[in-house]
């Protein structure tokens, strides 16, 4: 477990370090990934399918290659 929350702050990394929005740009990336980032937790089990979801979405909205 972990993987998927651990996933979900390197996201918030990245957008902390390029200045966007946070909320809004969490909104977009859950949109496309059809969950809500929010609602993931330390002890959320990992779901590979959520996981690759993630990854796809995070990369279309940010820009560029996520490390996970």
């Amino acid at each position: 477990m972990g993987r998927l929350y651990d996933a979900i702050q390197s996201v918030e990394s990245i957008i902390q370090a390029k200045g966007l929005n946070p909320s809004e740009t969490r909104g977009m990336i859950g949109m496309k990934a059809g969950f809500f980032l929010v609602i993931i937790r330390p002890d959320t089990e990992d779901d590979p399918e959520k996981l690759a979801s993630l990854k796809r979405a995070a990369e279309d909205v940010l820009g560029v290659r996520v490390p996970f």
